[in-house]
């Protein structure tokens, strides 16, 4: 019968640690010409009055067009969803940077 030898599990290697660390140290980059963009955007259409009038007119179909039944709507819903989710971020970061202006 051998005897089972106690053996702690092991610590992630060197190259694998190195590997995990720039993983988690990369940052997600967008193009200069698309941040442009994004600003530009931000600046001459205020998110949340496109965010009001996006979930108005959301509504508004959804009430009076019967949409329930379309096939679609989910998918829509989710594409909203994540646009809306952007909107968000661009005015509190448009907040924040008013206040660090301050």
């Amino acid at each position: 019968m051998k005897h089972k030898k106690y053996t702690a599990t092991r610590k992630a290697g060197g190259r694998k640690r190195r590997k995990m660390q720039a993983v988690a140290e990369k940052k997600p980059v967008i193009g200069k010409a698309l941040q442009r963009e994004l600003l530009q955007f931000a600046e001459y259409h205020p998110v949340n009055r496109i965010s009001r009038n996006l979930r108005t007119m959301l509504i508004d179909f959804l009430m009076y067009d019967g949409a329930i039944e379309t096939s679609y709507l989910q998918d829509l819903l989710y594409d909203l969803q994540g646009l809306f989710e952007l909107f968000e971020a661009i005015q509190l970061d448009s907040e924040v940077e008013a206040c660090l202006k301050i």
